[in-house]
């Protein structure tokens, strides 16, 4: 499939998953050290990039917070089941909310797994009982995060 058509696939070379890993481990990785990591000149690594941004297989560049090092977060994952049809009024509902970081739909008893971040368990508990208002949630059990042990990039 050509890269440039929007939803079809791009095809990863060896060097783009490399340098895709490198650069989740660092997005401000100074180009010259990228191309000096994967073996490669400093303008092929600016090429690449510039191929896997106009693919849109680079979205974007994000900051990675340690949130211990600030104030405390409640980090909250809420299994939700929605009634017949109504996933589409739900997930509209959600996107308005801030409390709510991401949204999984994943296969099972549950239809969502919702990711919700407060810093209170006041805050939690408001959140919850507003995701338990949406017209169409039929359930949600929630599990708030004790610790986090690691967290992991996606793969490539």
């Amino acid at each position: 499939m050509d890269a440039q058509t929007p939803g079809s696939l791009f095809s990863l070379t060896e060097k783009d998953r490399q340098l895709l890993a490198l650069l989740q481990a660092n997005a401000r990785e100074p180009t010259a050290s990228l191309a000096r990591k994967l073996g490669v000149s400093r303008s092929a690594v600016q090429e690449r990039i510039a191929r896997l941004e106009k693919a849109g297989v680079i979205t974007g560049y994000s900051v990675r917070i340690d949130q211990d090092k600030l104030q405390q977060t409640i980090n909250c994952f809420t299994m939700t089941s929605c009634t017949n049809k109504s996933y589409t009024d739900v997930m509209t509902s959600l996107r308005k909310m801030e409390a709510v970081q991401a949204v999984y739909a994943v296969s099972g008893e549950t239809d969502f797994i919702i990711h919700l971040a407060t810093h209170t368990l006041g805050e939690l508990n408001a959140e919850l009982t507003r995701i338990n208002m949406i017209k169409g949630v039929a359930h949600t059990a929630s599990h708030i995060v004790m610790e986090t042990k690691f967290s992991r990039r996606l793969m490539l």
